[in-house]
């Protein structure tokens, strides 16, 4: 077999791309190559026959970041590399997902995907006909209180209310009626994608097996930015075969506002058991000085892994 891809890897890259036997976490600093050790991982599965292109499922958070990866690993393998059916965002592989299986959640395959505009206008309808001063509420505040409940996993009869928190007992009832509304216009919002797709596979074990048979290697980028829902679903989907690689870099979660967990990267050898963790440290972006300086601010973070970067250029 030809693996020219592994010639331009250093020592801890090579060992992450060929390194297939259960969980791997890999704790990756800025500009240590992550991108290039993800595709040519996936270029390895493919080239070692440790599964066909559409049982890998490689999971980034920006389409953007979907199509460098689709082209980098096409640039490695050729025409072998096509049929990567399963390599997109968490919300394009949940709504493909979703279209399968759309009416376990009551919905018709060719439901619609609403945007920000079209929920506030929802809400602000739903807020008059229940006689809510939406100068007192605003709608993207009960929108914002509706996603953090999506994030976390709860169907509005799951929801489980806060005492502290004055407003949880307004939006409720509107979740409630913002929900069913939904169904009615055989549509969804984002957050509804992930939602959907974790209630489907939690009760339907027959739909569960299929996908977590299926998908034999799961890669997952910016791990640091999961939320609850989005490792859920991983988790349903990796339990059968085990495979799952998540790169993070524990310095750089920014999505926090976006319910992203941290505790999801830096706990998951607890979550995944036997998990083989490898670091990167080399960094081929910045010269030793500006690394230096950077690692000791970021010594500061208390919630991290621990790593160390070092630099090849002067």
């Amino acid at each position: 077999i030809n693996r020219d891809y592994l010639k331009n890897l250093n020592e801890a890259q090579k060992e992450a791309v060929l390194y297939l036997d259960g969980p791997l976490l890999i704790v990756a600093g800025a500009g240590s190559g992550k991108t290039k050790v993800l595709t040519s991982r996936i270029a390895n599965i493919i080239k070692e026959k440790k599964a066909f292109p559409n049982q890998i499922l490689a999971v980034t958070f920006t389409n953007k970041a979907a199509k460098e990866m689709q082209n980098r690993v096409s640039s490695i393998l050729g025409s072998a590399a096509v049929g990567l059916s399963w390599l997109g965002t968490f919300h394009s592989i949940c709504s493909k997902l979703l279209r399968k299986h759309a009416s376990a959640v009551k919905l018709n395959s060719n439901f619609t995907i609403i945007d920000t505009d079209d929920q506030i206008r929802l809400i602000k309808n739903i807020c008059k006909a229940e006689n809510i001063d939406i100068k007192q509420l605003s709608p993207r505040f009960v929108l914002a209180i509706i996603d953090r409940w999506k994030n976390k996993g709860y169907y509005p009869n799951e929801v489980i209310i806060n005492k502290k928190d004055i407003y949880e007992k307004t939006v409720l009832p509107l979740y409630k009626i913002y929900q069913q509304k939904l169904t009615d216009l055989n549509s969804c919002d984002f957050g509804d994608l992930i939602l959907h797709t974790v209630k489907i596979l939690e009760k339907n074990p027959d739909i569960k097996e299929i996908y977590s048979k299926n998908f034999k290697y799961i890669l997952v980028d910016e791990y640091q930015d999961t939320n609850f829902i989005q490792s859920k679903w991983l988790n349903l989907l990796s339990n059968k075969n085990k495979n799952i690689c998540c790169v993070g870099d524990d310095d750089q979660s920014i999505y926090s506002w976006r319910g992203a967990e941290i505790k999801n990267f830096l706990e998951f050898d607890k979550v995944y058991k036997n998990t083989k963790i490898i670091r990167l440290e080399q960094n081929y972006r910045s010269s030793q000085n500006i690394l230096s300086v950077a690692s000791n601010l970021i010594a500061n973070n208390e919630n991290r892994v621990g790593k160390t970067l070092i630099t090849t250029m002067e």
